[in-house]
């Protein structure tokens, strides 16, 4: 995570919300009060069952009250019919790894940190990981989003736990607002002399779904960590290598979700690794097919470890590691390792032409360069990712009693991943958004 991701979402408890209510695009909505059924369409239910033509979809407040063969039940007195015969539908899509108003400065950060998070919306994200940051701003967003009163993804956050030097860099204390940079529930310095039971307890207080292992830690303390918090029913969230704490280890002490799609190879040590480095454009699947690497992804795949390889970070400036990356994910997703879908860089919001979420080139990605099927990538952005925020029993499959959150798409995105991008419509708790270009402009 960058150092900009603390600096910026200090400022966002000091901004309103309702500028974004100015742009109809952006304005919130809320759930039908009534049955809506939308008919005619091929559902891709992420279960793992094959794309249904023909069905319908009973929509009741924010819960899925139906899923059914058109024709085959009765429809409620009263029911809004929306006839989609032919259009493609997922459930919401949900980017596992984002950073909410990272990369924006100034006054405006609450503001263009809900641009962002409603453009986000309209190109089909329906829930967001945030992996670090201020939680009392975090926590005034989910509300919003969570009530409708912001048109934005849901959000589930992390408490930050690192060691004590973590803390030193004085870009921290704009994350901590006041207070001294590391005291925070939300951002805390942890050593061996912690409380570990009371630290949790604090971080739960604050509504994170986990807490994020970064920084300056030892293995022992990560053990620790991840077991109380365990304890205490948060998450836990991590890199999949965290300075002297290497990837094995993390992975053994119990972390639910190991993040990036480089560090699994630091498991090689400080100079395997600056060898790989060295001759990184050769690096391929087969670079990773050794005992030491099928032990790790092994175990990743007996514990359950997610996996969150952000590929869409290393097309950029990171672009020198894009080799070890693909070939890590291809070999992991080989290995049965799950894959989860998150991009570190949730997308654009600032103002002009539509640019879709970067969720969209992350799943690209995935197939691509990481070897994923098409139904695979999107299960990493669907029934998989729900289990990163501990939310499956809620989202990530289209069944009866879940949240209506789904994404109405004018392609098949099982015989091209791209058309998970051609958004005609979102549902988000019920509520029916425009989708893709046509809202954003």
């Amino acid at each position: 995570m960058s150092m900009k991701s603390f600096a910026v979402i200090a400022a966002l408890l000091l901004l309103p919300v309702t500028p974004l209510a100015a742009q109809s695009w952006c304005t919130p909505r809320k759930a039908d009060a009534g049955y809506v059924a939308l008919t005619g369409v091929i559902l891709w239910d992420g279960t793992g069952a094959p794309a249904q033509p023909g069905t319908t979809i009973l929509i009741h407040g924010e819960r899925i009250a139906g899923v059914f063969q058109d024709g085959m039940q009765p429809l409620p007195v009263g029911t809004t019919v929306r006839a989609l015969p032919g259009t493609f539908v997922i459930p919401g899509l949900i980017d596992t790894h984002v950073h909410v108003g990272s990369d924006v400065s100034g006054e405006d950060s609450r503001v263009r940190a809900g641009r962002r998070l409603c453009r986000a919306l309209l190109g089909g994200v329906t829930a967001v990981r945030d992996m670090a940051g201020d939680t009392r701003a975090l926590a005034s967003m989910t509300r919003d989003a969570k009530v409708g009163d912001m048109a934005a993804p849901d959000i589930y956050y992390a408490a930050l736990w690192a060691g004590p030097a973590f803390f030193s860099d004085p870009r921290t204390a704009q994350a901590s607002a006041g207070e001294v940079p590391g005291s925070m529930p939300g951002m805390r310095a942890i050593d061996s002399t912690t409380d570990l039971r009371q630290a949790v307890a604090e971080a739960r207080g604050t509504g994170a779904t986990a807490i994020k292992l970064y920084a300056a830690l030892t293995p022992a303390l990560v053990d620790a960590a991840t077991a109380e918090a365990h304890r205490q029913g948060l998450l836990v969230w991590a890199h999949a290598a965290i300075g002297q704490v290497t990837p094995l280890e993390v992975v053994s002490a119990g972390v639910d979700v190991v993040s990036h799609a480089s560090l699994p190879a630091r498991q090689l040590g400080r100079d395997g690794y600056a060898a790989l480095l060295k001759d990184s454009a050769r690096v391929v699947e087969r670079t990773f097919a050794t005992p030491m690497f099928d032990s790790l992804f092994g175990e990743m795949r007996r514990r359950g470890t997610l996996f969150d390889p952000t590929l869409f970070i290393y097309s950029d400036e990171r672009q020198s590691l894009q080799p070890i990356a693909a070939a890590v994910t291809a070999r992991a997703y080989r290995l049965g390792v799950t894959i989860v879908a998150g991009t570190d860089s949730l997308g654009n919001g600032d103002e002009g032409g539509w640019q879709a979420p970067n969720l969209h080139e992350e799943l690209r990605l995935l197939v691509q360069l990481g070897g994923l099927s098409t139904s695979d990538a999107l299960a990493a952005a669907t029934r998989n990712a729900a289990r990163t925020i501990g939310a499956l029993e809620g989202r990530g499959t289209i069944q009866p009693g879940k949240l209506a959150d789904l994404v109405i798409l004018d392609g098949d995105p099982i015989a091209d991943i791209g058309q998970a991008g051609a958004v005609r419509l979102v549902v988000k708790r019920g509520a029916i958004y425009p989708g893709g270009p046509t809202a954003g402009r």
